[in-house]
């Protein structure tokens, strides 16, 4: 998803971007959905987490001309995203001190919000050709709970910070048809167990997200929209640290990949 695909396109000549997509970029929103969960840490013996939770999500962002009233002037894009995922989630792993096997239930959280700014250059056919950078933060309340009483309460954390690219395409009537691809790392993070009385911090490790959308108008300056998106990303783990008597506790290098849809409806202040 190279910004230079975005500066060559938008050289051709430009016929301002469509209401559609206007409308579609100037608005608030909420929205339900699904998300599908895989983890697995890169350790021998190590643990493994999947399943599908539900969550919600409330966003803004606008697209604002330069030059009003001129077609082919370039736009300020810029929007903040918010989404919540929370349910049960099967663990599959092993006991800290004795190694054995273990099936339990994290009951998880997910928050992550994000904030863009970009600009957007209108394309030919009312397109909207929109390279932005991208920051926010992304955490994961990690609550294990195994049979026979044992437990952990993990607290995953870290920013987000990077380059993305939208491509908006009105496809006929109030329909605009979009894709999203962004290329993010992962800095400042880390894990703080409160079952253990201990915290680390991570390394800095890439993100790549993928995301595609239909918004339709559908009455007035009312909108319907629904979402598909992929997600993949790691964290780097943290070095071994002394509990005394011999025992190190550390957080292995982790690999992390979601996917979802969203439903959801907004309203264009456009």
């Amino acid at each position: 998803m190279g910004l230079s695909l975005g500066a060559c396109l938008a050289v051709q000549p430009a016929q301002g971007a469509s209401p559609a997509v206007s409308a579609a970029e100037t608005s608030v929103n909420l929205s339900v959905g699904l998300m599908s969960t895989q983890y697995h840490e890169h350790a021998v013996p190590g643990d493994d987490e999947s399943g599908v939770i539900p969550g919600f999500g409330v966003g803004v962002s606008a697209l604002v001309p330069t030059r009003p009233g001129v077609t082919s002037s370039v736009d300020i894009y810029s929007a903040l995203i918010y989404n919540f995922d929370a349910g049960n989630i099967g663990y599959s792993g092993h006991y800290l001190v004795s190694g054995a096997p273990a099936s339990a239930t994290d009951h998880a959280v997910f928050n992550r919000v994000e904030a863009r700014l970009g600009l957007g250059f209108p394309m030919i056919g009312g397109m909207e050709s929109i390279p932005f950078l991208a920051g926010g933060y992304q955490a994961w309340n990690r609550n294990i709970a195994a049979p026979g009483g044992g437990s952990t309460d993990e607290f995953y954390h870290s920013g987000l910070f990077g380059l993305g690219y939208k491509l908006d395409v009105p496809v006929g009537g109030g329909l605009v048809a979009s894709g999203t691809g962004e290329l993010l790392g992962l800095a400042g993070g880390g894990i703080s167990d409160n079952s253990a009385n201990w915290s680390g911090s991570f390394g800095v490790t890439p993100e790549e997200r993928v995301e595609l959308g239909l918004d339709d108008a559908v009455f007035g300056r009312f909108h319907l929209f629904v979402s598909a998106y992929w997600q993949h990303f790691n964290y780097a783990g943290t070095m071994p640290q002394s509990l005394g008597n011999d025992y190190y506790m550390f957080e292995p290098f982790s690999t992390t990949t979601q996917f979802g849809a969203n439903f959801g409806i907004g309203y264009s202040f456009n």
